[in-house]
């Protein structure tokens, strides 16, 4: 282990004991991650050497276990590597703990009564949001330079909004979800989350091979500004043309069905059987849903891609998406998540719906057809100076 790593580790460690008891990481075993990084291999080199990382506990750790936020999880430890997690141990990144997040990342404030709530490290009078809400804390209180999360209709970039950091939702497939624990299989994905748009592109690097140069402007781009969004002048600015865009909000009825009746199965093995040890906001979700059979569930699927179609069509001419990440105020420390889910998660279901990639720099989401669009954009903007918009 060089200089470099034990630098690092020393001060992830100080900044897990400043922030013990605050529910950021899952410590599901006796010896804390980060005290078995020396006995883990290291690669000779890497582009991530020296950097530090967490993973939110619905991806597998070799020799760990994935307790997906859950009471019914957790017994045995995972028997191989994620293949995201592969990738970045083989760029030289520093694993230091497991994140905690919204029970079976199905919530919107990571307050989780098995594992503790996730508390917002740079907001203490909001949740971190969820469902990614430890990988964002831990970021944000320095525990970790970056962190994995899980997104399905918006849990990388509310909790990005929320405790000021950086979350990038790639398109369905672009990464793989083998190891990854499901929800919604048609709308999971993987996505890093950082402290600023240039560590995302490095992570990016590492985790697909693919560069992501920062452009000298945004001349030439077209990009359609929907929600009143804060930063259209900013944009202006850097050469962009502004142009005001209806997204279709008619297109969460579709996607919701999908989601309700794909997480009823992805959860038939132990629901409705240990209901009792389920969460009450997450049993209730999973109620909801049961009654949602094939004929409903095809007809969800046909509307949804008949408006991917539509919006398609009204994007043309239009290179990017320019909107907040919530849909309304960020939700407060304690608040009831089943009464602000549906207003803070509106925006960020939509583009999950829609099928493409986001960007959410704080409370400002780039939303483009590829992960390089909206990293350019997002790399444009943060070298001209401008910084991660606040939480409402």
């Amino acid at each position: 282990m060089t200089a470099e790593d034990e630098a690092a580790i020393a001060e992830s460690a100080q900044a897990i004991r400043l922030h013990a008891g605050h529910g950021i990481l899952i410590e599901a075993g006796a010896e804390p991650v980060i005290d078995l990084l020396p006995r883990r291999p290291r690669p000779a080199g890497g582009t991530l050497r020296g950097w530090t990382y967490v993973v939110k506990d619905m991806i597998d750790v070799a020799g760990l276990p994935t307790t997906r936020g859950s009471a019914l999880y957790g017994g045995e430890e995972a028997l191989a590597d994620a293949p995201c997690v592969g990738l970045l141990e083989g760029a030289g990144a520093l694993l230091v703990g497991k994140a905690n997040l919204h029970e079976f990342a199905w919530g919107v404030t990571s307050e989780n009564p098995h594992w503790g709530d996730v508390r917002n490290p740079r907001h203490p009078h909001l949740a971190p949001g969820g469902s990614s809400g430890g990988t964002a804390a831990a970021i944000a209180a320095g525990i970790a330079r970056f962190g994995l999360g899980t997104d399905t209709g918006g849990s990388v970039r509310i909790p990005a909004a929320c405790c000021g950091v950086v979350g990038l939702r790639p398109r369905a497939g672009v990464l793989s979800t083998e190891g990854v624990a499901p929800l919604a299989p048609m709308f999971d994905v993987v996505g890093p989350m950082t402290a600023s748009v240039a560590d995302c592109a490095r992570v990016w690097h590492a985790l697909t091979g693919e560069a992501v140069e920062p452009p000298p402007s945004l001349d030439g781009l077209v990009v359609g500004v929907a929600e009143g969004c804060a930063q259209a002048a900013e944009l202006a600015a850097l050469g962009a043309e502004p142009r005001e865009i209806e997204l279709p909000h008619d297109i969460l009825a579709p996607y919701w069905t999908i989601v309700g009746a794909q997480a009823r199965r992805t959860h038939e093995a132990t629901f409705p059987a240990n209901a009792a040890r389920y969460s009450a906001g997450v049993r209730r979700k999973l109620e909801a849903a049961g009654g949602i059979g094939h004929r409903a569930y095809r007809r969800a699927v046909e509307e949804l891609t008949a408006a991917r179609a539509r919006f398609a069509a009204a994007m043309t001419g239009v290179d990017l998406l320019a909107l907040p990440t919530l849909g309304g105020p960020a939700p407060r420390a304690g608040c009831d998540e089943a009464a602000v889910r549906g207003e803070v998660g509106r925006l960020t279901a939509v583009v999950s719906a829609l099928g493409l990639s986001a960007l959410a720099v704080g409370d400002l989401q780039l939303v483009g057809r590829t992960e390089a669009d909206v990293l350019r954009a997002g790399l444009c903007r943060e070298l001209a100076g401008a910084g991660v918009p606040e939480p409402r």
